[in-house]
């Protein structure tokens, strides 16, 4: 009986600390389960938080690029207002072009330009029959009477005028003229001529 009543009591020890060890290891995986939730949201946190630093970050550059974009502005309105450039100027520029478009002869045309320009004219013959053009440093533009029309846009570029004139549809693209006070090929009065044409998109 003695042995018996020892096995019982062995039994129910053995099973107490069965129990006892599966609470233990109940509350092991809950304190594990809790970290491992703690760990999540800090995840989640540190994520949304490096989120908000990226998308800061990015609004700080658009921001800088804005502002570059603004001085830059600024300083062409600086450097436009302390140009020497007068309004008489403008006139007498713009009417350079308004004479220069009317001209039929290739010949004649050339004394609208200054002398400073870079490039040179070319023709079919020493007559000066056309096709002509007229090369520049950035590009040569065929010569045609009657293309140039309207004035578009006018502007300065430090001591120089910028001219935008509409063309007719013959021509891709409206012409723009750089106008310089200088000498010309037949001519060394100082005026207002053409340095310079260039293409721009309609």
């Amino acid at each position: 009986m003695k042995k018996r009543a020892y096995a019982i009591i062995a039994l129910v020890i053995f099973l107490a600390m069965m129990i006892i060890n599966n609470l233990n290891m109940g509350n092991e995986a809950e304190k594990l389960q809790q970290e491992r939730d703690n760990l999540t949201e800090q995840v989640a946190a540190f994520k949304e938080d490096g989120e908000k630093h990226s998308a800061a970050y990015e609004e700080t550059l658009k921001e800088n690029e804005q502002l570059k974009s603004d001085a830059d502005d600024l300083k062409k309105e600086i450097d436009r207002l302390k140009s020497p450039v007068l309004y008489q100027d403008f006139l007498d520029a713009v009417r350079t072009v308004e004479d220069y478009k009317k001209e039929d002869s290739f010949i004649k045309a050339k004394d609208y330009f200054a002398f400073s320009l870079i490039g040179g004219f070319s023709s079919l013959d020493s007559a000066g029959k056309c096709p002509c053009g007229i090369d520049f440093k950035s590009g040569s533009i065929d010569w045609k009477p009657n293309s140039v029309l309207d004035l578009k846009e006018l502007g300065i570029e430090g001591e120089r005028i910028v001219l935008t004139y509409q063309t007719a549809e013959m021509i891709k693209d409206d012409y723009q003229f750089i106008m310089s006070k200088t000498k010309g090929f037949n001519d060394e009065t100082p005026r207002w001529r053409i340095e310079e044409m260039k293409t721009i998109a309609k």
